[in-house]
């Protein structure tokens, strides 16, 4: 199966393996490749059945890290971490927990399981496409993107969204590169996905960072007892909080996401070289 991927840096630099959420391609992570791409060499995949990966038989977050690993491992790295974003960070700590890596950053995702979520069954696990009027231009989507909060868009976000979408020459309307039907699949796989199991597969030296995003409809204590769970099970974890942010916090705050990327793998790569 064909996984697309691009790359960007020195490949002598730590390697940085980034995977985007539901619904996105690569082209999510450019505005942070342009200044980590200093420091780490960086490789930026689609998901199978997103961008212009091609669709799996299935979307089992373990057959995802197969998928991944399958494609990347012939890059030579000297050092590997990966880290995803919402629905792709459950698909980097299964490439954590099953390749060699130094350790694995969750965006916003991937540390809780769905699953255990009192009153959220499988069925509320619904993908609702966008509606024709949506896809008719381009610039209909991006507004359709833009309304889920408009005082964070910017051009970044919007160079991402639309990547999302393809022109149907036959119709004259746009797309989804992530169909509907893909996109439910991953949604139901999303449910069923169990982080802290994963998390019991990996090893303990790994380093672990969870990126929160904290807004008006996601307060701390929604996530701390499974942050609690989280870090007894893997010790060697740190947890960062960025307030007044959304969800895609490396789009919302990408001078923050910066800075706190580097230093801590950098420098949890560091001492990991000092050790050796």
């Amino acid at each position: 199966m064909h996984i697309h991927y691009e790359t960007a840096g020195n490949q002598a630099k730590p390697a940085l393996l980034l995977i985007h959420g539901l619904g996105w391609t690569n082209k999510i992570w450019e505005q942070v490749c342009d200044q980590l791409k200093e420091n780490f060499y960086i490789i930026m995949i689609d998901l199978p059945g997103h961008g212009e990966s091609e669709e799996a038989d299935n979307y089992d977050f373990q057959m995802i890290a197969d998928c991944i690993h399958n494609r990347i491992s012939t890059i030579h790295v000297n050092s590997l971490y990966v880290a995803g974003s919402s629905l792709g960070a459950a698909a980097a700590l299964a490439y954590a927990s099953k390749y060699s890596t130094k350790g694995v950053l969750l965006i916003d995702g991937g540390f809780a399981a769905l699953s255990q979520i009192k009153d959220l069954c499988i069925d509320d696990m619904t993908f609702e496409a966008p509606s024709a009027s949506v896809l008719k231009t381009m610039h209909a989507y991006l507004q359709y993107m833009r309304q889920d909060d408009p005082e964070l868009w910017n051009e970044h976000i919007a160079s991402a969204a639309a990547d999302q979408v393809i022109l149907n020459k036959e119709t004259g309307a746009y797309q989804l590169k992530a169909s509907p039907a893909v996109q439910q699949k991953y949604l139901e796989a999303f449910y069923y996905f169990d982080p802290i199991k994963t998390l019991r597969q990996m090893e303990k030296s790994k380093k672990v960072v969870i990126m929160v995003a904290l807004h008006n409809q996601q307060q701390k204590q929604d996530v701390e007892n499974d942050l609690k769970q989280f870090c007894q099970e893997h010790p060697k974890t740190d947890i960062l909080y960025y307030e007044e942010t959304d969800h895609l916090i490396m789009l919302d705050k990408p001078e923050q996401f910066i800075e706190d990327m580097t230093l801590l793998l950098l420098h949890n790569d560091g001492l990991d070289r000092d050790n050796e």
